[in-house]
């Protein structure tokens, strides 16, 4: 359901500050509905007329995306990375969802729901690739999709909540918390909706609020929804509530929260704040003119984006404390071998970092996955460095992550500016397996300077062929590949590689 706020815009020839708060320069006038932060240097919102907006250096410059058509009102935007996003709004009487793979230069239809509307696209945290879809009811039931490839297809199958005759959701009030309790949406009938990722629901009463067009966890209990009659604050995840004391007049249109115990809500042309979980709020900001509809906090937790009616973009710089400040993270590379190194200025609470590793494919979102672990210092005031090599990469471009993780749980990413790139061998190369001996597997690893037909094949010790481990045409590059003896006797074995002109020998056992 669109969020149709009722509140008359202020105009000021002049705005109240924060230190922290500054106008951007959107480029456009319309009503931007939604705003979605990846990360600190790059977030993506979206409005009416089917405005698309774009920034890659922290709101510097906003850039206005090629999207196909004015005429698609767009509702709410989920940013997966700089080059990817998933959009959705109303094509006439259709529900739509886009998504862009390049930087909003072409988009994608991936999903048409006729007589719907969609209310939010959220990611699943912790699970890279996987998404929901929730929208208002259609055929009496919540629109509740989801998809594992980012986005590109969806499915609904277990996932069926039946809907009361005339309920709704509400553009943008959705938040995605653990991988356990995955989100809470906003409703028009007197409750929040929280959704689980096995597919069931409970239904959260929100008494006193009927139109909860808002809602923000700061972690699984502590949570904040508030809409047409003010804000209500529950410390065990939704179960129960109670009033929040909000200042100001008018609809609750959007809430964010800053740390723990700091949080954001927008109501009318201004965003107040509280440092003691609601207990005490102040104006914090008022835009010169318009009526903010969404906040999107930073991942990291230093920006704070908030859109309005007229084009206005405010953005908040935090500066909250991190609980590891990083003062370096660089990458060199030794033939096929990748070495991570990183300072610290200080830390608290740092039980240590996981390192994540992604392949770089043009058009394709990153897929991190775990590749080492080292621990960290606790909590130190002190300088500490810290390094991790991940060695024998096949030839291509990888991204890092750190994710820094505290003695409760919680982590932080910390990225590689710029991508590691592992380039072609210059010379022919077939090195030892490993492990040897071994049983029943082992990796066998070669580099080719050029592209040739390979063939690598296994010989006992009268010169019989056992076994072909590899038979195709490569290409130039380090490759591996992983040999399973199943069904040969133990013995001392030969295997050469042969490539184009080239060959090379080496000796393995295998001991059953």
């Amino acid at each position: 359901m669109k969020n149709l706020l009722l509140l008359i815009p202020i105009f000021f020839c002049f705005s109240f500050a924060s230190a922290g708060w500054i106008e951007q320069t959107s480029g456009v006038s319309t009503t931007l509905w939604s705003v979605s932060a990846v990360d600190d240097f790059v977030a993506w919102s979206c409005g009416d007329d089917g405005v698309v907006l774009r920034t890659t250096n922290s709101g510097v410059n906003w850039v206005q995306t090629s999207f196909p058509s004015s005429l698609v009102s767009l509702y709410t935007i989920e940013g997966i990375d700089a080059n990817n996003a998933l959009v959705a709004g109303l094509d006439g009487s259709d529900a739509k969802v886009y998504k862009t793979t390049d930087g909003g230069a072409s988009w994608t239809v991936t999903f048409i729901q006729s007589g719907g509307f969609i209310d939010a696209i959220k990611g699943y945290k912790g699970f890279p690739g996987y998404y929901g879809l929730v929208g208002d009811p259609v055929g009496g039931r919540w629109t509740w999709f989801a998809s594992t490839d980012y986005g590109t297809t969806w499915d609904s199958t277990g996932l069926y909540k039946p809907a009361a005759s005339g309920e709704a959701g509400w553009n943008n009030s959705c938040f995605a918390s653990s991988p356990t309790t995955w989100l809470w949406a906003g409703t028009n009938s007197t409750k929040l909706v929280q959704l689980f990722t096995n597919g069931t629901s409970a239904d959260l009463p929100t008494t006193g609020v009927s139109n909860t067009y808002a809602v923000w966890a700061n972690d699984n209990s502590r949570l904040m929804t508030g809409g047409d009659a003010g804000l209500l604050y529950s410390t065990d995840g939704g179960a129960s509530f109670v009033n929040a004391g909000a200042i100001g007049s008018g609809d609750i249109s959007a809430i964010v929260g800053g740390n723990t115990s700091t949080w954001y809500y927008s109501r009318g042309s201004s965003v107040y704040l509280s440092t003691n979980d609601g207990t005490n709020w102040s104006s914090d900001y008022t835009a010169g003119s318009g009526v903010y509809y969404h906040m999107s906090l930073s991942p990291r937790g230093r920006y704070i984006w908030a859109v309005r009616n007229n084009g206005g973009i405010s953005r908040n710089n935090l500066d909250f404390p991190l609980p590891v400040e990083l003062a370096s993270f660089t990458a060199g590379v030794s033939g096929r071998d990748v070495s991570l190194n990183w300072t610290t200025v200080s830390e608290v609470d740092n039980a240590g970092f996981e390192i994540e590793r992604a392949a770089v494919n043009e058009g394709s979102p990153l897929q991190y996955s775990k590749i080492g672990k080292v621990v960290g210092s606790g909590t130190t005031s002190e300088y500490r460095n810290y390094s991790f090599t991940d060695r024998s990469l096949a030839t291509g471009k990888f991204a890092y992550r750190l994710k820094q993780i505290d003695y409760n749980g919680n982590f932080d990413y910390h990225y590689l500016a710029g991508e590691v790139v592992i380039g072609i061998p210059r010379e022919f190369s077939l090195s030892q397996n490993y492990p040897n001996p071994f049983n029943p597997s082992t990796l066998i690893e070669f580099a080719l300077p050029f592209d040739s037909k390979v063939e690598l094949k296994l010989y006992d010790m009268s010169g019989r062929e056992s076994a072909v481990i590899k038979s195709d045409f490569m290409s130039a590059g380090y490759h591996s590949v992983v040999f399973n003896s199943t069904g040969l006797p133990s013995g001392t074995y030969f295997y050469r590689l042969n490539a184009g002109d080239q060959s090379a020998v080496r000796k393995m056992t295998l001991l059953k």
